[in-house]
């Protein structure tokens, strides 16, 4: 323990001095001021966060610059990886990972990183590499952040999880269940699902489906739900860093092609696209009874539609478990505070704080270390008909496997998604626009 002692006796001891277990030193230094610049997206970073670390940390500013994804994620890092200049942190989210896995030489091996003395005093040890953090995550979300020469490129922020949001209120309107539990066996299947929803339907008037309400906000959502099912999508791990592509041959593919297809025919959805104005609106006037709502999303539709509080609640999504979204923070090995930046991220992404998070904002942590907090298996979210959502969303992320993500992973998702919109507005009819997919596949492969 440091002591400081004042002279005694006419015994000189300079000021600037002080005495510890019999040793003079001087005083502790002051930290130099470092900025750590940061590229993300949407709300990855939390001001709440920001503004506790900055309470540690007063000489460290966070400099950070929010951009849509594609860009940053695409564009944005080929350019500064190539010119090996940009930010000390990147966001990554899933559907890159795939990508950048590919480019180890982008990014700071995590493993020979180790904690510095920053945090000790708020629960981060020192010395602690990526190694030594692994243990707290869950399996699956760690891996999205390994790269194919086994070195770790990114740490997890959160795991999208996957449930279904439905209107307790337009449940009841249109004479099915409304009890969480009930609502949940209505859909063992996507099937059931559907049939669900044409169920609905007939309870809608004339002019509510003229004017475009249906029972799902959009079909195409049920596509990723049942690949993210699976235990492989458009690559197979054949031991090599590359993987085979199988998204021609995988019957998980053409299983959610054709399940979202038969929703898209059978009338049960809307029009309108997620993230829109139109969107947000139908939140608010009940245009839709459900969407496949991974765990972030409840801040979203909180944020869009205020006034709709208690009317909605939580069910378990159809099969079995789900995931949508979930990102990696990562230090490109161009960064210039490398140690600030993984001193940070060792913080920002420690269970403590991901629980946090999901207490304020509903991002569920990917720090599995948590699922048997009572903070998190206790939690029920006022908005949501005091849902215990904790448990909601830790049952679903539990029971999903690892899925190889290869370098394409996002180029194929968007010509799908293509393909199933070409339908969906009745452009082309499923076998054509099929067939359409598989050339611009092949572009894609070829380019």
């Amino acid at each position: 323990m440091r002591k400081t002692w004042k002279a005694k006796s006419g015994i000189a001891i300079a000021t600037a001095l002080v005495i510890t277990t019999g040793v003079l030193t001087a005083p502790a230094k002051a930290a130099d001021p470092v900025t750590i610049t940061i590229w993300t997206f949407g709300n990855v970073i939390q001001q709440k966060l920001v503004i506790a670390y900055k309470k540690l940390h007063p000489e460290v500013t966070l400099s950070i610059k929010k951009s849509d994804l594609d860009p940053l994620n695409g564009t944005n890092m080929v350019t500064a990886c190539t010119a090996r200049t940009g930010p000390d942190i990147i966001a990554v989210e899933v559907s890159y990972s795939g990508y950048w896995r590919s480019y180890p030489k982008c990014f700071q091996d995590l493993r020979a990183m180790k904690t510095s003395t920053a945090n000790v005093s708020a629960g981060i040890p020192e010395g602690k590499s990526a190694t030594e953090l692994k243990q707290d995550y869950l399996g699956w979300r760690w891996e999205q952040g390994v790269a194919y020469d086994d070195s770790v490129i990114g740490i997890p922020t959160d795991v999208g999880g996957l449930a279904v949001a439905y209107r307790i209120d337009l449940f009841k309107k249109a004479g099915l269940p409304t009890d969480r539990a009930a609502v949940s066996k209505l859909w063992p299947t996507w099937e059931t699902f559907i049939a669900t929803g044409q169920k609905y339907m007939t309870k809608l008037s004339a002019a509510d489906k003229k004017s475009g309400k249906g029972f799902i906000d959009n079909t195409g959502t049920i596509y990723a739900a049942i690949m993210n099912q699976g235990t492989e999508k458009y690559y197979k791990n054949d031991g090599t860093d590359a993987g085979k592509l199988v998204y021609d041959t995988n019957p998980q593919v053409k299983k959610a092609w054709n399940t979202t297809i038969k929703a898209t025919e059978s009338g049960i959805g809307t029009r309108i696209g997620q993230y829109t104005s139109d969107w947000n609106i139908g939140m608010n006037k009940g245009t839709f009874a459900t969407i496949l709502a991974p765990a972030w999303m409840m801040d979203y539709i909180k944020a869009q539609a205020p006034d709709t509080s208690g009317k909605w609640d939580i069910a378990d999504l159809p099969v079995s478990g789900g995931n949508q979204g979930g990102t990696q923070l990562t230090i490109p090995s161009y960064a210039k505070n490398k140690q600030a930046a993984y001193d940070f991220i060792a913080w920002y992404l420690a269970p403590e704080q991901e629980l946090e998070v999901f207490n304020t904002y509903g991002l569920f942590p990917a720090a599995s270390s948590t699922y048997d907090d009572a903070a998190l298996l206790n939690y029920k979210d006022p908005f949501f008909n005091n849902a215990p959502v904790g448990q909601i969303y830790a049952k679903g992320v539990k029971q999903l496997k690892p899925i190889f993500e290869g370098k394409l992973q996002r180029a194929i998702d968007q010509a799908i998604g293509a393909g199933l919109g070409r339908v969906a507005a009745k452009k082309m009819d499923a076998k054509k626009s099929w067939a359409q997919v598989l050339k611009d596949l092949q572009k894609v492969i070829n380019n």
